[in-house]
């Protein structure tokens, strides 16, 4: 955001030869373009030879391409005194072998993608790469991820627990529990607040709305122990996340508050500057 004065060095110490005048530096500019020297091509310019590759209308390709049928060779291999004997080699070897050669040579276009890795990286070739350089790619059998199972959480056990302010209760999760009845959630909550042990409670998509959410306010007032709240992926307003944040001022003791992805009928923007944290 500075000044190029202020984050520059001073340059301008050498008096100006004369006015500005734009005319005149372009004039010059241009002159001065005339008169350097280009820069030397790799190949000069002939008039009516052309350089580069020349495309051939009646074949589709290069004309320094190879013909159709006939590999390429893109790396050179400088043969010794032995070439007979390497020659009968690759002759007698197996197909295995050469597709293994080839990718270590970086032939890739002769081979399929597994095959040409797996010869980079040491490999064996198999029946699923193919053996052979007519080796089709075969698609990979996706891994069956098992479901994520149900949530199991005895939620009257729960409220049972905290009313009785259980010491070993000090984790409440019912997240992803849509089909829990609103009057349960807000039983839930009211027990919490009895409860001097708790430190991590957790509804995420539990499809809570701020009627539910609002005796979250002095559960978070009022626990001496409480360390982490999820309210993630509900229908929360901006508003009741401010006063959400605010009473976490009372104790200070809330380390971790998760509440992305709310979803609400109103179009409205939290402002955090009106928090006044």
């Amino acid at each position: 955001m500075l000044p190029p004065s202020q984050r520059c060095r001073d340059q301008t110490d050498k008096e100006p030869t004369g006015p500005y005048k734009r005319e005149n530096l372009l004039k010059f500019l241009e002159e001065k373009a005339k008169t350097e020297k280009d820069w030397e091509d790799v190949c000069p310019y002939t008039p009516g030879v052309k350089r580069g590759k020349v495309y051939d209308s009646d074949s589709g390709r290069n004309s320094e391409e190879p013909e159709s049928g006939k590999m390429e060779m893109p790396i050179e291999i400088d043969l010794d005194e032995d070439e007979e004997e390497l020659e009968c080699a690759l002759v007698t070897a197996p197909e295995k072998d050469l597709v293994d050669l080839a990718g270590i040579l970086g032939m890739h276009n002769v081979l399929n993608q597994p095959q040409y890795y797996n010869a980079l990286k040491g490999k064996m070739q198999d029946e699923t790469t193919g053996t052979t350089f007519n080796g089709i790619v075969q698609s990979y059998v996706p891994r069956i991820v098992p479901d994520e199972p149900d949530n199991d959480t005895d939620v009257e056990q729960c409220i049972n627990r905290l009313r009785e302010d259980d010491t070993d209760l000090k984790e409440v999760n019912i997240n992803n529990m849509k089909r829990l009845s609103k009057e349960r959630i807000r039983t839930l909550i009211e027990a919490a607040c009895n409860s001097k042990h708790i430190e991590k409670f957790s509804l995420a998509n539990t499809a809570i709305s701020d009627s539910e959410a609002r005796g979250l306010i002095e559960l978070i007032e009022t626990s001496p122990s409480l360390r982490v709240i999820n309210v993630e992926s509900n229908f929360l307003t901006p508003e009741l996340l401010a006063r959400l944040l605010r009473s976490t001022l009372v104790t200070q003791s809330i380390v971790e508050f998760k509440a992305d992805n709310q979803l609400h009928s109103r179009p409205t923007v939290l402002k955090w500057s009106a928090l006044k944290l």
